[in-house]
């Protein structure tokens, strides 16, 4: 059974509302990153030279004067590399994109939190789950399953872990780390980011078992009270598995940038 027009509209535009300060969170942690704000839109650097690292969110049709302002921060801030504005689908079509060009699209999954609470949670043999996890730890599992542990050590910083607005989940098998998921809460949202296992342990349950209990965290440890949606971006592999899980595509959001980067 699918969502209803009006659950599935109260999520989108939950989803939507949180984004800004979603990004915010992810550039926590002072230099060299950066958070700046121009009306509707929040813009953000995580000093790791990629283009999704210097990113703007919106939620709703920001003013001209505030977009100009905003893409010309976040040039200045890409020094050259890329950036991208993330919006809603259903905004592209305005005439205020019509100088950007559409270089990514994100769909966004999400679910209610009594199904986040109760979707099945059996662990596969040997594996144990940490939510406080250390560092190292979680820069183990990140940098592990993105085949990239230099990125991961400048995106995880001490200070991510000591955020109430952040939880980390970490995997262990075997006294290794075999992968991890984050939770983020903004407003009446948790947000689900860094999802994965390493190569070599895919295909054993572990990405569910990470992936339910990053959930289960999102409802029972929100600092702001029980949130009215859990939800995430997912790729389309990704999304096979949370479909299973009980997660539905509610919309999606695309990625502008200049037409030349």
């Amino acid at each position: 059974m699918g969502l209803s027009d009006s659950v599935g509209g109260a999520w989108r535009d939950a989803v939507n509302a949180s984004c800004g300060a979603i990004a915010t969170l992810g550039a926590a942690g002072g230099e060299p990153r950066a958070v700046a704000r121009f009306g509707s839109l929040t813009c953000a650097d995580l000093g790791v030279g990629h283009s999704w690292g210097v990113q703007a969110a919106c939620g709703v049709t920001p003013e001209p004067a505030d977009l100009a302002a905003a893409v010309e921060w976040l040039r200045r801030r890409a020094a050259g590399g890329g950036w991208e504005v993330s919006v809603p689908r259903s905004q592209v079509a305005h005439s205020i994109w019509g100088s950007l060009t559409d270089v990514g699209r994100k769909p966004v999954y999400a679910i209610g939190p009594d199904t986040a609470l109760f979707m099945a949670r059996d662990l596969p043999p040997g594996l144990t789950l940490t939510t406080t996890p250390t560092r190292d730890e979680v820069v183990a599992g990140y940098g592990g399953w993105m085949d990239d542990l230099p990125l991961a050590q400048r995106l995880v910083t001490p200070t991510d872990l000591t955020q109430a607005q952040r939880r980390f989940v970490c995997g262990r098998v075997d006294g290794r780390v075999i992968g991890c998921a984050f939770v983020w809460w903004s407003g009446r949202t948790a947000y689900l980011s860094g999802i994965g296992v390493l190569a070599g342990d895919c295909g054993l349950g572990y990405g569910w078992a990470l992936t339910a209990e990053a959930a289960r965290v999102a409802v029972i440890d929100a600092p702001s009270g029980r949130p009215d949606v859990v939800w995430m971006y997912a790729t389309d592999e990704g999304a096979a598995l949370y479909s299973r899980m009980g997660f539905e595509r509610i919309d999606v959001h695309v990625s502008l940038s200049d037409p030349d980067r």
